[in-house]
């Protein structure tokens, strides 16, 4: 499931499809026009418990007022073993996310927040912590699994990371875990 899908990324998932025709590829938003499942984020009703096997949730949660029921609605949706993809705006100066759902004043929310829309800012630490905290296992992904040459021909900043989700078996496997790799 992808959602608030990017018309780029969409287009490339689909074309990818073509050679795996055993899998469904499904598009969600609450207000984006042609997607497949119109959802609230915080409130998958439509969504059977430990149904998907893969998600991608990117660049969303900034705008969720309710992060935290976002991600455990993700979680819940998932089935073990499953993944995800999550990315969110990170300040890696920060070091505790900013937040205030209540602050509607587009320029306090340029200032604070980097967008008129968004609700928050994570910090790196933040952010892993938040995602941990509903049961998933987290990867930061960064130069050292990808390689620096691969970041440079790509053009993509040496300090990005890619965040990828797990959620865990049910053999006892631990919740709430994350892997603090070193890449900021």
């Amino acid at each position: 499931m992808h959602f608030a899908p990017a018309r780029a990324l969409r287009a490339f998932i689909e074309r990818q499809l073509v050679t795996h025709p055993g899998v469904t590829y499904v598009t969600a938003d609450l207000s984006m026009p042609n997607v497949d499942l119109k959802v609230d984020l915080t409130d998958l009703h439509s969504v059977q418990d430990e149904s998907l096997d893969f998600f991608i949730c990117s660049h969303v949660l900034e705008h969720v007022p309710e992060d935290r029921r976002a991600l455990e609605e993700l979680c819940r949706v998932l089935r073990p073993g499953g993944q995800g993809i999550l990315m969110v705006p990170i300040s890696l100066a920060a070091t505790e996310i900013d937040e205030d759902p209540t602050v509607t004043d587009e320029a306090e929310r340029w200032r604070r927040f980097g967008q008129h829309d968004h609700v928050r800012l994570y910090s790196r630490q933040g952010f892993m912590d938040r995602v941990a905290s509903v049961g998933f296992h987290l990867e930061a992904l960064g130069t050292e699994h990808f390689g620096e040459e691969t970041f440079k021909q790509h053009g993509i900043n040496p300090q990005s990371v890619l965040y990828v989700v797990h959620k865990p078996e049910r053999n006892g496997e631990a919740r709430g875990t994350s892997t603090n790799s070193d890449a900021p």
